[in-house]
């Protein structure tokens, strides 16, 4: 999947959106492959284009700006980054921060920002021994997106990690049945692993 993401071809100079949209892609396809100074070169990138005020104009089906989605992704990359070098604190601040410009985006469908902040914030919040409130990140994220295999494999593994393991198991037992079909395994709400 990595080696996929890297190998597409940089979008035209001009398309500012797009441009930054790649190097978020390509950041988080360096730190699936631990290549964290890679990363942070393409962070530095998406960071310069992130201040082009062009970003404020242009939107998605006049619905939201596409300078709100690049700090988005600004701050998923740059808290991924901080994960994988352990500063769980502040990873975890820029993924609340993340989430509260996701929050803030007017419904749109599909939504703007294709994958919920959620899912890495209770990743990060599991990792750093944050047990309960990786659940309550789980739970705030079934209430708007119900079933979805990401949060159920994170509730569960908070649950477990809480010794709550009859509910945990219910949990477990909704997530097979969600993921059933799928055509990948995963074991976590986060795609990159620390």
């Amino acid at each position: 999947m990595w080696d996929t993401i890297l190998a597409i071809p940089a979008p035209g100079e001009d398309l500012v959106y797009p441009q930054a949209i790649w190097h978020y892609a390509r950041g988080m396809a360096f730190l699936g492959k631990n290549k964290i100074g890679e990363a942070q070169q393409e962070l530095g990138r998406l960071k310069t284009l992130a201040g082009d005020t062009s970003l404020q104009h242009l939107t998605i089906w006049n619905i939201n700006t596409t300078a709100d989605l690049v700090q988005i992704a600004v701050k998923v990359l740059s808290a991924q980054i901080a994960a994988k070098q352990h500063q769980a604190d502040t990873s975890i601040a820029l993924l609340n921060a993340a989430v509260a410009i996701e929050d803030n985006l007017n419904y749109n469908e599909p939504p703007d920002w294709f994958f919920s902040v959620r899912h890495y914030l209770g990743a990060t919040l599991l990792d750093a021994g944050k047990y309960r409130d990786a659940e309550q990140v789980y739970r705030e994220d079934l209430r708007s997106w119900k079933k979805n295999g990401w949060a159920l494999i994170g509730l569960y593994h908070s649950l477990i990690s809480q010794k709550k393991n009859g509910e945990a198991q219910q949990v477990k037992q909704t997530f097979d049945d969600a993921w059933r079909f799928a055509d990948v395994t995963i074991t976590s709400s986060s795609n990159i692993q620390r």
